[in-house]
Formats: structure tokens, sequence, C-alpha cells
């Protein structure tokens, strides 16, 4: 969902161009100005919060585990652990940096 709701500078000036028009437009269809008013509030969110670099960060983590049981097939136990708990560690660092 995340992707789909994204929008570039461009696009969000778009969309408070569109919300501008429907709030003062007593033709414009209430949807239309629901709609922006929800894409603005959206992408304001994910931009101030710095939760899509957050969910990034958290996918490269996956990623990078996932590699690493593919990569060592045969690994044991312990070094899974050692791993997966290499990869947390990275993760708090780079999230304590943001």
């Amino acid at each position: 969902m995340a992707d789909e709701w994204s929008l570039g500078n461009a696009e969000l000036l778009q969309q408070i161009g569109t919300l501008v028009w429907a709030v003062n437009d007593d033709k414009a269809p209430k949807m239309v100005e629901n709609m922006a008013a929800l894409k603005i509030g959206y992408e304001l969110y994910q931009r101030l919060s710095g939760q899509r670099d957050v969910d990034a960060l958290r996918n490269q983590t996956i990623m990078n585990i996932a590699k690493f049981v593919k990569d060592h097939p045969k690994a044991s136990k312990e070094e899974l652990t050692k791993e997966v708990s290499k990869q947390i560690w990275l993760f708090t660092q780079k999230l304590e940096q943001m």
C-alpha cells in the first residue's frame, strides 16, 4: 500500500491544488476532497515521521538475513542466531543514527 500512496513533490503539490479546488468549489464532489486530504495526510505523515525510512531499513535487514540463510543452507542454529543477532544490532544502530 505504501508505494501506491507515495507522492513525489510534484504529485503532492498537485494533490494540494486538488484539495484547494475541491474545498472552494461547491460543485466539486466531496469524495475528491476526501481523497486529496487522505493522500496529503498520508504523505506528510510518512515524510515527518520518517516511517518510510524505517520500513526500508527493516526490509533491508530482512533481506540480509534471508541472503545469509540462502548462502549458508547448512549453517548451524548457533551460526543463524549469531547472524540474526548481528543484523538486528546493525538495524538498531542505523535506526539510532536516523
